[in-house]
């Protein structure tokens, strides 16, 4: 899993935890005893244990879980290695750019800053862009 993942792991991990303290206090500490405090507290450790086994299993076992991980890999790293190639419309190459960086796209453009800084616009209504990772 990323950087990013693993952050989200630890606050819902932690909120998780927080909330189960809170609950053994709360409710169970005009009972007494440690059973309640032990039992809260497992539950939110089996929750955890959950929410990881089950955020390990999409994002290294699905398709969309290795795509999010390649976004979150790009936006972590400035970007990725990549060649962007821009064609006409009966093929012939108008503009190749390469080097690290994060794409953005929509339905008619797609947007990226250079290793230089320089920003890019291409709009393809009218041809064909490739975007490859090297």
């Amino acid at each position: 899993m990323t950087i990013g993942a693993w952050i989200l792991y630890g606050l819902v991990a932690l909120f998780i935890l927080g909330f189960a303290v809170f609950i053994a206090w709360y409710w169970f500490d005009e009972k007494g005893g440690p059973i309640p405090w032990i039992a809260s507290i497992g539950i939110a450790i089996a929750l955890c244990i959950g929410i990881f086994v089950g955020m390990n299993a999409y994002y290294n076992n699905t398709e969309s879980g290795k795509r999010a991980l390649k976004s979150q890999e790009s936006n972590f790293n400035s970007g990725i290695e990549r060649t962007v190639t821009i064609y006409d419309v009966n093929g012939k190459v108008i503009k190749q750019y390469e080097g690290k960086f994060d794409v953005e796209y929509d339905d008619d453009r797609i947007l990226f800053d250079d290793e230089n800084g320089k920003r890019h616009v291409v709009y393809y209504t009218t041809g064909t862009v490739a975007i490859d990772e090297k």
